[in-house]
């Protein structure tokens, strides 16, 4: 337990309330967790789409995550008052590129208790705690990072970040498409777009694992075989709405296009997404990407909606970012991936 002192508004020193951490209680900490969650980000203008199911999936066991060990509750204990839950983190790891190791954590603190001294940072500590004993169970790698994001809106977590000695890295923008004046483009010579049929599901795999490992963002636990079964799972595939060409019988690019009709009714609104937008190496510089997204918007379109949505890397060396300006999408928020060296000789961040 840890407690510090702060000022009140009248300048005197008094004693903040002390801070403690539990783990995770099984499904009685779903509608916590979900609390939470609203309240943080209503307080961040995050438009984020959270519910009870979300939640059971988000904590689901896996391979690389006990949610036992690493969901982490924050503590409150006021004077005379019992103990309450005031945040939460959830803490993993994954490989990156380059044989970097990357150890994250995701938090979240109820906005009444942002301004109260040191408790953001007090959970961060803790978090790295955790994350360092994890670490230290994995065999050697070159590099490894302590790693955390956040939306440029989410002004006092990157304050808390920095404080903490993370640095940005990486920033990645979500850019909107309005769907009033959708532009067309014509396919390249010799390529086409097929119907997807479940017999394609595993070159369409394929080909975006091998594109994915040049990207900034990887991470190599998702494409492992057994992670394929996983993929053909996942609810939010479209496979009606996914725009792939075909080169003879290779994959040449695709765009994996989604609309997430619960979302949109929640949000009042009508929007579809053009996601994992890829042209393997060798057929690049042909024009199959702006041919491909432009189906992908008149695909949406033609299905009622009014706007598309995409996130890029907005330093990926492909020059990603400045193609989707062309094309007509426009910037609406940016997240921001920070880093901080993990020194795994001293044991400590």
């Amino acid at each position: 337990m840890s407690e510090k002192k702060h000022r009140n508004d009248n300048g005197q020193v008094r004693d903040a309330p002390a801070l403690s951490f539990r783990g995770f209680q099984g499904e009685a900490d779903y509608p916590l967790i979900l609390s939470i969650l609203i309240e943080s980000t209503r307080a961040d203008q995050i438009s984020e789409t959270v519910s009870l199911d979300g939640i059971r999936r988000w904590c689901a066991p896996s391979s690389r995550f006990d949610p036992y060990q690493n969901l982490l509750f924050a503590l409150s204990h006021s004077t005379g008052g019992e103990p309450s839950v005031i945040g939460f983190s959830r803490v993993g790891w994954h490989t990156g590129m380059k044989d970097t190791r990357l150890y994250f954590q995701t938090s979240y603190l109820l906005p009444e208790w942002r301004n109260r001294g040191f408790f953001w940072s007090a959970m961060v500590q803790h978090n790295e705690r955790r994350l360092l004993e994890i670490a230290a169970s994995h065999p050697f790698t070159t590099l490894c990072f302590l790693q955390a994001w956040a939306t440029d809106t989410q002004e006092e977590w990157i304050s808390v970040l920095e404080t903490e000695g993370y640095q940005a890295v990486r920033h990645f923008d979500n850019m909107l498409f309005r769907l009033d004046d959708v532009p067309d483009r014509a396919m390249p010579a010799g390529l086409q777009i097929r119907p997807v049929q479940p017999e394609h599901y595993r070159n369409i795999w394929k080909a975006q694992k091998e594109v994915h490992q040049e990207l900034f963002e990887t991470v190599a636990e998702n494409w492992t075989k057994q992670r394929y079964e996983t993929w053909l799972a996942n609810p939010s595939n479209t496979p009606q709405l996914w725009q792939v060409a075909w080169d003879g019988d290779q994959v040449a690019g695709m765009v994996l296009n989604r609309i997430n009709e619960a979302e949109n009714q929640e949000r009042r609104r009508k929007r579809g997404y053009t996601e994992h937008i890829f042209v393997r190496r060798a057929w690049r510089q042909r024009g199959l990407a702006s041919a491909l997204v432009a189906q992908s918007l008149q695909i949406l379109k033609a299905q009622g909606m009014e706007e598309a949505e995409l996130g890029v890397d907005s330093e990926n060396e492909s020059g990603a970012h400045g193609f989707y300006k062309r094309m007509g999408y426009q910037t609406v928020s940016t997240d921001i991936w920070f880093r901080k060296p993990m020194d795994m000789n001293s044991g400590t961040a």
